[in-house]
C-alpha cells in the first residue's frame, strides 16, 4: 500500500483502528493478507485525504474519522495505489 500520510503514525489511536479495520476485513475475508491489505489501504487513503485541510495532529485525527465515514467505492478505486 502506498497511499498515506506521515501525521498517521503521530496520532494516538490510529494503531488501534488499524486493528479494528483490519479484523472488520476479516471477518469477511479469509483471505488474511488480501483483507490486511484492504483494510491498510482505507486507511491510507483516510490519511491522505484527511491531511489535505488540516492543521496538526488533532485536526487530522476528526478529518481522518470524517473521512473514513465518507469515503465511496468510486473514491477508493480513484487514489488506490497497492502493489
Amino acid at each position: 500500500v502506498y497511499n498515506g500520510h506521515p501525521l498517521m503514525p503521530r496520532v494516538t489511536g490510529l494503531g488501534c483502528t488499524a486493528t479494528a479495520l483490519t479484523a472488520a476485513f476479516a471477518s469477511v475475508n479469509h483471505d488474511y493478507l488480501e483483507a490486511a491489505a484492504g483494510a491498510m489501504a482505507i486507511m491510507s487513503i483516510a490519511g491522505e485525504l484527511a491531511a489535505r485541510n488540516c492543521r496538526g495532529p488533532a485536526s487530522f485525527e476528526v478529518a481522518f474519522l470524517d473521512w473514513l465515514y465518507r469515503l465511496s467505492p468510486k473514491e477508493i478505486s480513484a487514489r488506490l495505489k497497492i502493489k
